[in-house]
């Protein structure tokens, strides 16, 4: 999804107000898309590749942490809002890191653990 798309889409939710129920929706679709980012780049650093999906794909995923970090309510759940901001900051720290060094383990760890933090079972689709 591009910037301008992203932007279009949360003022078109902002306009037009959104239940609790989609709210956890919307949630699990952001993650699910970052899940598939960091899978990609995983894939892309274990192949040694360096091109515009790798590049788009880590932007994706640092725009998405950024996003959702940014949108944590710390007033109303305070505990469940920083445990939340301090594993998209792991996820974060270890993306760039992952980048940076070309450690793709890395990366495929933070896949995996979000993976299992939403129960997307997305692997196990992969090898079906």
């Amino acid at each position: 999804m591009r910037l301008s798309k992203a932007k279009q889409f949360y003022k078109k939710i902002e306009n037009e107000g959104l239940s609790s129920s989609n709210n956890l929706e919307i949630f699990r679709k952001v993650n699910y898309e970052l899940l598939k980012a960091v899978n990609l780049i995983a894939q892309k650093v274990k192949g040694d590749e360096t091109d515009s999906v790798r590049q788009r794909n880590f932007t994706k995923s640092l725009v998405i942490i950024y996003t959702i970090q940014t949108s944590l309510d710390f007033e109303k759940e305070q505990t469940s809002s920083v445990d939340f901001f301090r594993f998209y900051e792991f996820c974060r720290k270890k993306i760039i890191s992952g980048v940076t060094f070309r450690n793709y383990k890395d990366l495929e760890k933070i896949a995996v653990n979000i993976d299992k933090l939403f129960n997307f079972n997305f692997f196990k689709s992969l090898e079906a």
